[in-house]
């Protein structure tokens, strides 16, 4: 399905009844990319999945976006859906999207679940996301660049075989593809300036932040910074795991996930 949006078009899918969940993806993931956890999570929610603006099946932006036009627009569109209140889910530039989305309208998030995400490009951060607009120049580089920071080191020394085999397909495609880098150029830039560091206390939903040890872009400490600035936020660290938490350990992923949103309410303590 697509809406409207200042002229374009955005792709979103919907799949389950009941309390409405919306899954924010990461820069260089799309509604495909959810597709694995789709049948579990629509089994309980009324999934919502939205390729961002320049992502996926959504039209190409104009440059110059940033993560509050992101953010506008998946407000637009929960208009359009007649959405009132959601759960939200976000990782990496998904959960930032998330984050500026809570503080914008909080009375519009209900539970929020951030997975290895950032609310402050610092200056590694920003230096990081240079290199890859750089590196977009050729395939190898672009691969380089990205794919073995996503990936912990564990996953990686267990994972080898998979590895060569993913870097020689991203190579192959998307990462040869003149239309996807050029979209990534823009989606990076768009978080280049990103800081919510003094806004964070505006947040008042029930927030889980999910931080992997292991994470080489978002970094373990920018969780810790996440959860002290939400009132009550929780924060679990994940040994062992990189950025792409929910690829390394997807039936870890969709227990906390699970977890989180549908089981809502606390045990009496006896």
């Amino acid at each position: 399905m697509n809406f409207h949006y200042q002229g374009r078009d955005i792709h979103y899918e919907e799949y389950g009844q009941g309390q409405p969940l919306v899954l924010l993806n990461g820069v260089m993931m799309s509604t495909a990319s959810w597709k694995p956890f789709v049948q579990a999570f629509s089994a309980h929610f009324r999934v919502l999945l939205i390729d961002l603006m320049d992502q996926g099946k959504s039209a190409a932006f104009p440059p110059g976006y940033v993560m509050e036009d992101q953010a506008r627009m998946v407000l637009a569109l929960l208009d359009h859906l007649g959405l009132n209140k959601v759960f939200v889910l976000g990782t990496s530039y998904g959960g930032a999207l998330a984050l500026q989305l809570a503080i914008l309208e909080p009375q519009r998030v209900e539970r929020l679940l951030l997975a290895a995400t950032r609310a402050y490009t610092d200056p590694l951060f920003r230096d990081m996301c240079e290199g890859w607009i750089h590196a977009t120049a050729s395939p190898q580089a672009f691969y380089t660049a990205t794919i073995p920071l996503f990936y912990g080191a564990t996953w990686q020394q267990q994972q080898a075989t998979w590895m060569a085999q993913r870097r020689e397909l991203l190579e192959s495609t998307a990462f040869s593809n003149p239309d996807f880098l050029a979209r990534m150029k823009r989606l990076i830039a768009s978080i280049m300036d990103f800081d919510l560091r003094d806004r964070l206390g505006l947040i008042r939903c029930p927030t889980l932040v999910l931080a992997p040890e292991e994470d080489l872009v978002m970094m373990p400490w920018e969780q810790e910074r996440i959860a002290a600035g939400i009132q009550g936020a929780e924060l679990l660290r994940l040994p062992g795991t990189g950025h792409v938490l929910f690829l390394e350990r997807p039936a870890l992923f969709v227990s906390l996930v699970m977890g989180w949103f549908a089981h809502r309410d606390s045990p009496q303590v006896l």
